[in-house]
């Protein structure tokens, strides 16, 4: 499998590096004699002393060729990598990204939403279980995390995330957002509010939180395109792709920072082209696209059948690249631990630029 990854890689002008990683988030790892199924942990793979954070699922996929035993990284039996720093993968409230200068902050419990087929979240360890309801719970949570982390307070944070369970409603959520941003503005904090999730959909409020919220960003959870009420709880499934548009639309009007979320692995590419093509014009920031993670064993029977190789992501990455290399939009790296992006000059390698 190592000589068949050198070849895409080869073919799809791309670090083996790369590869490797995307690799590494489709078929999630064997350690024998293991409890938990989903870690994070940092890699260095070959001989990279670059380290990559990634969260993978263990043992959910019987045929992965990746193995890993006494802190070192197997690709069928060949060493390619060292893991450290492993920890088990919870619905913790907050995480860091880009050194510690990004959060992501989980404040309406998580591990309590249920519904989407695709999605594992709720059956990770539950320790999501601080209450967020008052101004004075958040001030107080992040006082102490800033401090246990070596932080200068909030103005030293570029952007907050907000990426929760689903609310009760929209005027619950935006109600939060507000009680948030307030919270955080006499924190000192002068960077971006973001939201994740796909509860806001009415202009008046967008524009109310934009008039509010200082450099506020919306990050729809589309996570798939077709078949949606199949696969996704009734309060997701029942944004269409036409409001989706709108709202992205109308957002972008507001120059709020706008882009979506989408799973890689559940749809065929001519479905992916069709979409992402009927999006592009919608948003200013680049996609967030995830490559599909199975949290349990029966989870792979979601994967369309071109999903199961490797290459499918390449080919899907091609496609996205040549779609928004005209807009010039490009992905973060620190942004996704199942991203499609991996590589080290600059923020990517765009396929669309192969000749």
């Amino acid at each position: 499998m190592l000589e068949y990854f050198k070849k895409l890689a080869s073919e799809y002008n791309v670090t083996l590096e790369n590869v490797l990683s995307i690799a590494l988030n489709r078929y999630g790892l064997i350690i024998e004699d293991f409890e938990d199924k989903r870690i994070r942990f940092n890699l260095s793979l070959l001989d990279s002393n670059k380290k990559t954070y990634f969260a993978v699922c263990v043992n959910t996929y019987k045929d992965s060729p990746f193995l890993l035993n006494d802190g070192k990284l197997y690709l069928e039996g060949t060493p390619i990598g060292t893991i450290t720093d492993i920890e088990k993968d919870t619905c913790l409230s907050t995480y860091f990204r880009n050194n510690k200068k990004v959060i992501t902050f989980n404040s309406n419990s998580r591990s309590k939403c249920v519904g989407c087929k695709f999605c594992g979240t709720y059956s990770l360890t539950d320790e999501d279980v601080y209450n967020f309801s008052k101004k004075e719970d958040i001030k107080e949570y992040f006082e102490k995390l800033l401090k246990d982390n070596n932080i200068d307070g909030m103005k030293s944070i570029e952007n907050v995330t907000i990426c929760t369970g689903c609310f009760q409603n929209e005027d619950k959520l935006i109600e939060h957002l507000l009680m948030v941003n307030e919270a955080f503005l006499e924190m000192g904090f002068d960077g971006s509010l973001n939201y994740i999730g796909s509860q806001l959909r009415t202009f008046d409020k967008i524009k109310e939180l934009s008039s509010t919220i200082n450099n506020f960003g919306l990050y729809l959870t589309l996570e798939k395109f077709l078949d949606r009420e199949k696969f996704m709880k009734p309060e997701k499934a029942s944004l269409t792709l036409k409001k989706a548009k709108e709202l992205l639309e109308y957002s972008s009007s507001l120059n709020i920072t706008t882009t979506f979320l989408y799973i890689l692995g559940l749809e065929d590419l001519q479905v992916i082209k069709k979409y992402f093509e009927y999006f592009k014009d919608s948003i200013n920031k680049f996609p967030i696209v995830q490559v599909y993670q199975n949290y349990t064993e029966e989870q792979e029977n979601y994967r369309c059948e071109s999903g199961k190789d490797v290459e499918y992501y390449l080919k899907a990455r091609k496609i996205i690249d040549e779609i928004f290399a005209p807009k010039n939009l490009n992905p973060k790296l620190w942004e996704c631990f199942r991203s499609l992006y991996f590589e080290n000059n600059g923020d990517k390698k765009c396929l669309a630029k192969k000749q």
